[in-house]
């Protein structure tokens, strides 16, 4: 029941103490009037009743009268914003009709509300789209429960070395031995052999090898062809329906021979499938039978120390992974009579998200759990700052409001129905900012999507999951930010409120407001030290000496004699060096058949050998610690002779290495290992040849590079295209069958820190929208502080103060909370980059720097924005100033 003529006593009582409040009084009424007769309609009151039920008690307010009158027509009463949308309960369109006077009235503070709201939200939205596409990796298959991946760890004397492949031989013991593989099936991707059709050629598709129950094991559903015989044949050759389109347009590809590679071998296509999609960690184009791999590769299937496929099984539902590991482990120990090897079985679900290991190249997209988390945190706290910005400026403007609450609760409303209004209030603000936060989530995709290397669009905003995941964070988001300000404003006792003076909203809540300024610029801090000490990083990784010189060096794959095509390209001015040896950058199996004079150590060492000829170290500018490098002048050099690295010294304990005498087990050219004495001639100086995240391998250098197909040429950075022109026309003339291509190392180099980078930038663009939230948050806050002190101010200006002076003092206060932001930031900071920087082998040091610039950075900002209001507050003309209020 209304009571409103108690309100109006309390009014008049009120006003006769303050008269300058009539217009304020007038609003609130008129706003109390209308929400309260609005109220008896939605609970079934007639407009007419509601309406004369409230004028029965303006007689004695004529200065309302005339507001009542404009919402009055000739029938009777009409509400100010339309009739309630039957599609809306009534009690919650009275609260956006609330809402949207609110915003009408306050324009100002609700743009501040409602943009950090939509960012935050934007961010959530942008982030589940991601995260929902990463976790959708391998969903798709039938059985992903049931299958796994092998791992093998093998412990070393320093560290455990986690692989991603296993011993060739394992899969078909292991399918014979253990009841609980249903099946099995090895893999190998990422080959471009180039293949022919007639007369189409193209070198572009990815050719993946498997055992012949690949397409029982995992779900890629055929177009064309029986997925359980479709490799049967070691000549067959299942395509997607991409390569069919290209190599045979509309024609029937079935039966269809496709030759691969140099022209030599035919395989006839058995199967079509539907191209593989974006969210499997399996890529390819075409699939052939793993047996070919023998040929190509000289690949021992029957050698237990050989390493090159990924295995993967498929258990029976009833199996325990960890126990068949365990088993599995003991048939590998009992088959290379080494005791420091065992096996993990890694879920399908996690080879996308989950897998750091030491060889895992064909993993399509691989991504980082770690790093999704980091994500999600950061988008949450971009949030979290738009829900503390409307906590803040709601409680900063409680003293605005109390009127409006006192007089509701003396019109009969209770406490709860006052909680229901402003929670009510806050819900609809979170659902106007969703509304916006959409039209920043269309126009960001694109950027969003060349950050992450990702296809997102709208459409997969369509899925009922990320439907309801984005409407309980949008109804979360308005309970969170409305909650406190629900609490405080439903807790004004009407007798207070009405007592003149009483605006400045307690000594609480100006500590509470501090302190969520506090927290935001914390966290605000946290994003600015992240995003400066991953640059930091990356500039080490970039401008770091790796002992060897990438920089204007391609890389090619030999397609013809290397003679022929040194004499070639030698000539031309711009061909500076070039070797045919493995480059840098590109993984190699490692080796632990080694033995030397004066070897004391019974634990396994792993040395990474790399075929090179004389030219490498020309080639690649390197530097030799002692002795000398390969010679052509030197014939026992091509079969006896080593060159070791650094660390290879350090690890074998040899203090005068040059001379010493070698047994190493080294390839030959039909693909087996045999144990070949070698003389050490030279020492040369630790260089990276492969991520900054891993150490110096122990590594040695053999005089074998015309036994692998790599071509390394270094050009002069003069006249770089023309140059380039040269070689290609070259290679059409010593190669005509084969395009010419090539690959920069130093760009492959890059690659490795592709996840790095990807990093920096979405932590650059999450570090920009939390300034923006609280800088927002910020100004709104100095605004409102400095209308509270506007007679403050003018008596200052009276008393003589400058207006740099009262710049200062308004500027100050936040300075101090900033400061303390700072101070709070700064060890949870640098403790998470440390923990980040902990997965390079070779890192930068922090410093105090990040700190530093972080505090600066964010007090500037801080500042800046509360400058502006705190100069137009100390220029305003202090006679205005002292008729204030």
């Amino acid at each position: 029941m209304f009571d409103l003529e108690r309100a109006i006593q309390a009014w008049k009582k009120d006003l006769a103490k303050n008269p300058s409040l009539e217009d304020t009084y007038i609003t609130e009424l008129e706003a109390v009037l209308r929400d309260e007769i609005e109220d008896l309609v939605f609970r079934g009151k007639s407009e007419e009743e509601a309406f004369n039920h409230a004028a029965s008690a303006m007689g004695t307010v004529p200065e309302i009268g005339a507001e009542f009158s404009k919402v009055r027509g000739p029938t009777g009463w009409r509400h100010s914003h339309g009739r309630n949308p039957l599609f809306m309960p009534a009690l919650l369109w009275n609260y956006v009709l609330v809402t949207l006077r609110k915003i009408r009235r306050q324009k100002g503070y609700s743009f501040i509300n409602v943009a950090g709201l939509a960012v935050g939200l934007a961010c959530c939205i942008l982030m589940m789209l991601w995260i929902r596409d990463e976790m959708s990796f391998d969903k798709f298959h039938v059985h992903r429960d049931s299958i796994f991946r092998l791992i093998s760890e093998t412990e070393t004397k320093t560290d455990l070395m986690l692989d991603a492949r296993t011993p060739t031989p394992l899969g078909p013991a292991i399918k014979s031995e253990f009841p609980e593989v249903k099946d099995f099936c090895r893999y190998q991707g990422g080959f471009k052999y180039g293949i022919r059709y007639e007369d189409k050629a193209f070198f572009d598709d990815d050719i993946g090898t498997a055992d012949p129950s690949f397409f029982s094991i995992f779900t890629f559903p055929f177009i064309k062809g029986d997925p359980k015989t479709a490799l049967d044949d070691p000549r067959s050759i299942v395509i997607t329906e991409s390569m069919a389109r290209k190599y045979f347009g509309d024609d029937e590809p079935m039966g269809k021979v496709l030759m691969l590679p140099n022209g030599h071998d035919a395989y006839s296509v058995t199967g079509v499938i539907q191209d593989v999609p974006e969210n499997s960690h399996l890529h390819f184009d075409c699939m052939i039978p793993l047996d070919n791999m023998q040929e190509y590769h000289h690949v021992d299937t029957n050698d237990w120390t050989e390493m090159f496929f990924y295995l993967y099984v498929r258990l029976e539902s009833q199996a325990s992974a960890s126990e068949a590991a365990e088993k599995m482990s003991g048939l590998i120990v009992g088959k290379t009579e080494k005791s420091n090897i065992s096996l993990r079985f890694q879920p399908l679900r996690d080879v996308h998200l989950k897998s750091d290991f030491a060889w895992d190249l064909d993993n399509y997209s691989q991504g980082s759990y770690s790093t999704l988390i980091i994500f999600s945190i950061a988008a949450a706290a971009i949030l979290l700052l738009a829900c503390i910005n409307f906590m803040n400026l709601s409680t900063a403007r409680s003293a605005n409001r109390g009127k409006e609450i006192g007089l509701r609760k003396i019109a009969g409303a209770s406490r709860s129905d006052v909680i229901k209004q402003f929670l009510g209030e806050s819900v609809v603000m979170s659902g106007i900012s969703l509304a916006l936060a959409l039209v920043l989530v269309w126009l960001a995709l694109p950027a969003f999507n060349a950050l992450g290397e990702k296809q997102l669009t709208m459409g997969r905003l369509a899925d009922p999951g990320l439907v309801l995941g984005i409407l309980a964070i949008t109804l979360l988001t308005g309970l969170v930010a409305g909650s406190y300000p629900a609490l405080l404003l439903s807790s004004f006792q009407p007798a207070k409120v009405f007592k003149q003076g009483w605006l400045s909203g307690g000594r609480g809540q100006a500590v509470l407001r501090k302190a969520l300024v506090v927290v935001q610029f914390t966290l605000t801090v946290f994003f600015i030290i992240g995003t400066i000490v991953v640059d930091k990083q990356l500039q080490y990784i970039r401008n770091k000496d790796l002992g060897i010189d990438i920089n204007r060096v391609l890389t090619l794959l030999l397609r013809a004699p290397y003679d022929v095509m040194k004499n070639a390209f030698l000539p031309h001015p711009g061909v500076l060096s070039m070797t045919q040896s493995l480059p840098p950058g590109q993984d190699m199996r490692s080796v632990t058949d080694i033995s030397w004079e004066g070897k004391i150590t019974e634990h396994d060492i792993h040395f990474y050998p790399v075929p090179v000829d004389p030219d490498y170290i020309e080639t690649f500018h390197i530097e030799m610690a002692e002795g000398r490098f390969f010679s052509e002048d030197i014939s026992s050099d091509r079969t006896e002779a080593v060159v070791l690295n650094q660390k290879a010294v350090q690890v074998m304990g040899l203090e005068s290495p040059v001379g010493k005498r070698m047994k190493i087990a080294v390839q030959t050219h039909t693909g087996a290992f045999e144990q070949r004495p070698f003389t050490v001639i030279g020492v040369m100086k630790d260089l990276h040849l492969r991520s900054l995240r891993q150490p110096i391998e122990p590594t040695f250098f053999t005089n074998s590079g015309e036994q692998w197909p790599w071509v390394n040429v270094r050009i002069s950075p003069v006249k770089a295209r023309e140059t380039l022109r040269f070689l290609e026309k070259n290679w059409k003339t010593i190669v005509p069958d084969y395009p010419f291509t090539y690959e920069f190392i130093d760009d492959r180099v890059r690659g490795f820190y592709e996840l790095e980078r990807k990093t920096k930038s979405i932590l650059g663009m999450f570090t920009f929208l939390a300034l923006f939230t609280a800088s927002l948050g910020l100004a709104g806050l100095a605004s409102f502080i400095a209308e509270k002190r506007t007679k403050e101010i003018g008596i200052r200006k009276v008393l003589g103060a400058s207006t740099r002076g009262l710049v200062i003092i308004q500027a100050r206060e936040f300075a101090v909370w900033v400061l303390l932001a700072n101070a709070v930031a700064w060890p949870a900071a640098y403790y998470a980059v440390g923990r980040w920087l902990q997965g390079f082998a070779y890192r930068v040091s922090p410093g105090i720097e990040p700190a530093l610039i972080a505090a600066v950075f964010s007090l500037s900002i801080a500042v800046l924005s509360v400058g502006y209001k705190a100069v137009r507050a100390a220029l305003a003309n202090p006679v205005d100033s002292l008729k204030y209020e």
